[in-house]
């Protein structure tokens, strides 16, 4: 078993790697996410894996989207993995670590070779107070200002829900988003425009059954592809539809419970030590086969896969351009 380099070039973060993610209330970046979280439960099993302030001349390397930047260098002896997030895919990475099924999907397996791993759960998530029982009173969303759909940034949608005996509670601030505990319901729509955002991942629907609080949210793809029964969540196409939901769950307290039970067993699907046996088989499984692979490759086919990637990028970046 080869070992697996983790990329952390910024010297000061690397206090984060002796700390439990239980104490990184208000740290939320794709850095802590992907590369500290993973490296960290991996060391619990003494998985063959260590820290890098350099990228290795060869080697297997994983780093973070955002750490990688805009430098697109060609790597000839070291296969990186590059944890996208919900970040442009990295031409220099040979693999990339997804979020969402439909980036696996919906891509050309064999230039990116994308990978879905499910999301890592929200540290030190407090759930909802259990003597709330079916009150339906605080309406949440938890997250930045620029993922809530502009109709629910409206005195409108106040004076909406206000109407049906409830309040609204936009939460912005990255330092609550780890407590449920007075909590009724979590209300997350980017738009009302039917968009699959299959960049995106199912946080915010595990973090509803991980805080013991029913999820009404946009039919996103990540969200659909956890789905498994109406319990699950309600989902809205608008901001009636929203309100109705909101309604349906007030005036329906044994579905709302339901729900609340229904999260706690879905929840157990998404614990750490799921997540961590997800990136165990992703390293020892696929991992090791594709560097297999990708030893044996000639130069001349590294640098045209690399090539190849790195002009989809500009392409890509092009049309966004031209978009605008």
């Amino acid at each position: 078993m080869n070992k697996i380099y983790f990329f952390a070039p910024n010297i000061e973060t690397h206090y984060l790697f002796n700390q439990d993610s239980q104490k990184w209330i208000g740290i939320s970046n794709n850095f802590t996410f992907w590369i500290v979280n993973t490296y960290l439960n991996l060391k619990k099993l003494d998985f063959p894996c260590e820290i890098v302030k350099d990228m290795p001349k060869q080697g297997i390397v994983i780093a973070d989207r955002d750490t990688l930047g805009n430098k697109f260098p060609y790597l000839g002896k070291t296969m990186l993995i590059s944890a996208k997030g919900d970040r442009e895919f990295h031409p220099s990475a040979h693999i990339n670590v997804v979020q969402n099924p439909t980036d696996v999907e919906n891509l050309n397996n064999s230039l990116w070779n994308p990978y879905y791993v499910h999301p890592w759960p929200q540290p030190n998530l407090t759930p909802r107070s259990i003597e709330r029982h079916s009150l339906v009173e605080n309406i949440a969303f938890l997250g930045t200002k620029y993922n809530l759909a502009p109709e629910l940034l409206s005195e409108n949608w106040v004076d909406l829900v206000r109407k049906e005996g409830c309040q609204w509670y936009p939460i912005f601030d990255k330092n609550k988003w780890n407590d449920y505990t007075n909590l009724d319901l979590i209300l997350a729509v980017r738009s009302f425009d039917g968009k699959s955002y299959g960049h995106k991942p199912a946080s915010k629907l595990i973090n509803c059954w991980r805080g013991l609080v029913p999820g009404i949210l946009a039919p996103e793809s990540a969200y659909l592809s956890l789905k498994k029964s109406e319990l699950d969540f309600l989902t809205v196409n608008s901001l009636d539809e929203s309100i109705e939901a909101i309604r349906k769950l007030k005036n329906n307290p044994k579905l709302y419970l339901s729900m609340i039970e229904n999260g706690k067993k879905r929840a157990k699907e998404f614990t750490e030590e799921q997540i961590t046996q997800q990136w165990v088989s992703f390293f020892t499984k696929y991992t090791m086969n594709k560097y297999q692979e990708w030893i044996k490759m000639s130069e001349l086919e590294k640098r045209y896969l690399y090539s190849k990637r790195y002009l989809l990028l500009k392409v890509k970046r092009m049309k966004g351009r031209l978009k605008k």
